[in-house]
């Protein structure tokens, strides 16, 4: 059995259209318990791993997403300090892996004080199997975090 490992869009032209509607904001209680892993590097070279909810990533384009975290997060001082991120997260049968870079855009952000990132997509990465299915990823039981993003307000 062989794995197939396909780079989407070469050359990049962005996120595939499943990607950018499931992070549109749009329709988040179909979301909820939905998860995506974002990985940083840490101070100490190695990877770190954060959970996020479809609640806090935006899509505004297929090539940029803004992010809104915990301000004082490893995750969000990893971010400031390198900038280097993949996304990751299920769709259509396929994981899907967004490299990417992060710039801090604004903080104190909505009611719950975050602050937001602007995500540059440099590469997507899609690894679907040609004898199974990924049906889901990494669920969460919990509100559905509902961040309203004026991105005219943090530009």
């Amino acid at each position: 059995m062989q794995q197939r490992d396909t780079v989407l869009a070469e050359p990049f032209t962005g996120l595939p259209p499943q990607v950018i509607q499931q992070l549109c904001g749009e329709h988040l209680e179909a979301h909820a318990g939905e998860t995506l892993r974002l990985s940083t590097v840490g101070e100490d070279g190695w990877p770190h791993a954060a959970l996020l909810s479809v609640g806090e990533v935006l899509a505004v384009s297929p090539t940029e997403l803004l992010l809104a975290i915990w301000p004082r997060s490893h995750t969000s001082m990893n971010l400031r300090s390198g900038g280097r991120l993949t996304l990751s997260l299920v769709v259509d049968g396929a994981l899907i892996d967004v490299r990417a870079t992060a710039t801090l855009v604004a903080e104190h952000q909505t009611s719950l004080d975050l602050t937001v990132f602007r995500i540059k997509v440099q590469a997507v990465k899609e690894d679907r199997s040609t004898y199974a299915d990924v049906i889901s990823g990494v669920t969460l039981r919990r509100a559905i975090l509902l961040l309203l993003l004026n991105t005219r307000r943090i530009e």
